[in-house]
């Protein structure tokens, strides 16, 4: 039997019925669209016109060079420990974390410079530059070079350093503080402190560029150093001063450059530098002002830290840029030498 066999016809006044009921609808359907579109066109034409009522938009000026005055490139390099050998650092790492960071300083330098001038740059030795043979039992087993040749090496690296900022700024000061890694025999022996692997170290650099008219570089015959640029002033310390045995808490620390900086030591300060704990950090000063800023190292896979701290780093050095007029840090950056 056929599908459709059985269903009554549709009457003719039913098929007119239903044409008009289509129509009807569809009629509705074009009106609600026009309304839909009709208030779209009201609402962009009142927000125009509600636009137009705060005034004409003025030209788009481009941006202005800052006005503000010269700063100061101030970079922080500390524990380069130079010779030290372990499975992922030795001299030739080394030399390239230093010089990856002098090329990352000037990269930031220039950004800098987009803004404001900055002419001249300030290098921070921190100590422990070398690795040194007398600070514990194996340690003639953890480096790759002797005494003498850390000793040549770590030289170079500064000297190249040094001209690479040279190269870059138009005068540059260097301000150097030796480390506990530099000691010459064992704690007991009688030793002067400043008789140190680290300072000999800084000695011949500066000697090799004595003949570098726009380089200042101050000796460091004191346990503590003085960064001075403009009317910023900041101590340079390695950081095993304070606490027993080289180890202190941040809170120690900033404790102990709180007293300092409350006139125990004889010259007014903002700021203090410190290294010898391989990690980057900054903790306030009481007064609201200075800070005590802990610089990185460029070594990697400590093994004394490792075991004993249970601490590691990943490679850093410091920079800032300092107002010396204001006397005080602008800008800081981490700068990651992995």
């Amino acid at each position: 039997m056929p599908l459709l066999e059985g269903l009554d016809p549709v009457d003719e006044n039913d098929k007119e019925s239903l044409r008009r009921a289509l129509e009807r609808t569809q009629r509705q359907l074009r009106e609600a669209k026009q309304r839909d579109e009709h208030l779209v066109q009201a609402t962009l034409t009142g927000a125009y016109d509600a636009m137009l009522s705060y005034g004409p938009l003025k030209p788009v000026t481009a941006p202005k060079r800052s006005k503000r005055g010269t700063e100061v490139a101030l970079w922080v390099l500390t524990d380069w420990q130079g010779a030290k050998r372990t499975t992922t650092y030795n001299t030739e790492i080394m030399n390239q974390r230093v010089m990856s960071f002098a090329r990352k300083a000037i990269d930031i330098t220039n950004i800098q410079r987009a803004d404001h001038p900055v002419t001249d740059c300030h290098i921070a030795f921190g100590g422990d530059m070398i690795e040194g043979l007398f600070n514990f039992p194996n340690q003639v087993f953890e480096i790759d070079s002797t005494l003498f040749e850390q000793f040549v090496n770590v030289s170079r690296l500064m000297v190249d350093v040094v001209r690479y900022a040279l190269e870059n700024y138009n005068n540059v000061t260097v301000t150097a503080e030796w480390g506990n890694h530099g000691r010459l025999g064992s704690k007991r022996d009688a030793v002067p402190r400043h008789d140190n692997a680290d300072r000999m170290t800084y000695e011949l650099a500066r000697q090799i560029l004595a003949n570098e008219k726009r380089l200042t570089w101050h000796d460091c015959p004191e346990d503590i150093q003085r960064i001075e640029i403009g009317n910023y002033r900041a101590l340079l310390l390695h950081g095993d001063e304070v606490g027993r045995n080289g180890f202190a808490s941040p809170a120690a620390i900033v404790n102990h450059v709180t007293r300092w900086q409350s006139g125990s030591y004889p010259w007014a300060f903002r700021d203090a530098y410190i290294g010898h704990y391989h990690t980057h950090a900054e903790w306030a000063l009481p007064n609201g002002l200075g800070s005590v800023y802990q610089t990185g190292s460029t070594e990697s896979d400590n093994r004394y830290a490792g075991v004993n701290l249970a601490a590691s780093a990943t490679p850093s050095q410091r920079l800032h840029f300092i107002d010396p007029d204001k006397g005080r840090v602008t800008a800081a950056y981490k700068v990651w030498l992995d």
